[in-house]
């Protein structure tokens, strides 16, 4: 029996989940991370799956699924990632375990190994050089009053003027995520990569660094313009940090009805609906059926697996969800219930 209806067409609302961590993703990583409990279950053997675990007090209880294949005997569980935390997020224990029982795990990009590869860091960024042209031609009018917002925001880089539109947004986002009082360096890839990179858990990126920044490049120039106009003026910068300070609080609780209500565009809303279903599908069709074929392939393999990708692919139909879905495969949510209202965690 499955246990998730397949959903109307959403996503998210803007582009900041994912270009906050462009700024900020060369940061130094974290060497401790705040994590409740520790793992005693034996490794390469699928753990017993409660749906309803108690998470221990001051923990958050994200959106977690698990999937799995009897017939080849492989479990994979799935995490929707925040690209920003606080300073006291904790990943409950039923996650760790889950992590720590898995052979491998499976981010987006291995954002901790890329934090030290300027190598490929220098690659990537080549990917939003403007060619043929400058941001302030491609800007327009608005050019002026951009520029001295971002310089009065402490935003302003010298070589904006030769970066897309894209990187311009990406430095707004920062400025979003800090006044909404989060940090990429205690987001989820951060806190998770670190602790497989220091227990030496298998790290399989699913796209990879470079497959995402050539992604970032090629969005449609009218959707970039219309991002970056909407990251300009005091008012809809608080707007979205009103938004982020909203979507983390979702996250930390699975709020499943709050994810399902986010959408990317409205066409009547937008100059070019066109290119936004461009982006759209560039951003959330094409790369949920890699993230599903991915996990389908380990399931057939008989793997343990720990995949966590951005929340929302979980939801922007086809979601990855659908996906596993249509396969045949059953997704069982995990909710974890928070210690405390008189609860106590074993």
């Amino acid at each position: 029996m499955r246990t998730r209806q397949r959903r109307a067409p959403t996503a998210t609302a803007g582009l900041w989940s994912k270009t906050m961590k462009l700024l900020k993703i060369v940061a130094a990583v974290i060497s401790a991370v705040m994590l409740c409990g520790c793992a005693t279950a034996p490794k390469n053997q699928p753990l017993e799956v409660s749906t309803a675990p108690i998470a221990e007090k001051g923990c958050v209880t994200p959106p977690f699924w698990v999937v799995e294949d009897e017939s080849t005997g492989a479990q994979i569980f799935l995490l929707g990632s925040m690209h920003a935390g606080k300073a006291d997020t904790q990943y409950p224990e039923y996650v760790l375990e889950a992590l720590r029982n898995s052979s491998w795990v499976a981010p987006e990009m291995d954002t901790v190994a890329f934090a030290g590869d300027f190598i490929l860091q220098q690659k990537c960024v080549k990917y939003l050089v403007l060619s043929g042209t400058t941001a302030k031609e491609l800007i327009g009018s608005a050019y002026d009053e951009t520029v001295d917002y971002f310089r009065k925001s402490g935003i302003w880089q010298d070589a904006m003027d030769s970066m897309a539109p894209f990187y311009w947004a990406s430095a707004a986002s920062s400025l979003v995520v800090d006044k909404a009082g989060l940090d990429t360096s205690y987001g989820t890839e951060n806190v998770l990569l670190t602790l497989a990179h220091q227990e030496g858990i298998k790290i399989r990126e699913i796209e990879g660094g470079e497959a995402q920044y050539r992604m970032m490049g090629s969005i449609p120039m009218s959707v970039q313009l219309e991002t970056l106009a909407q990251c300009v003026g005091d008012d809809n910068i608080n707007a979205q940090v009103r938004d982020t300070e909203e979507l983390f609080e979702a996250w930390s609780r699975f709020d499943d009805d709050y994810f399902s209500k986010l959408t990317v565009f409205s066409a009547d809303e937008v100059t070019n609906p066109f290119d936004w279903q461009e982006y759209y599908d560039m951003m959330y069709t094409d790369r949920q059926q890699k993230m599903a074929d991915f996990i389908t392939d380990s399931l057939s393999k008989g793997e343990l697996g720990f995949v966590f990708v951005g929340t929302m692919h979980y939801y922007a139909e086809p979601s990855v969800i659908t996906l596993l879905e249509q396969e045949g495969y059953t997704v069982t949510a995990i909710r974890g219930i928070s210690a405390g209202d008189g609860l106590i965690a074993a």
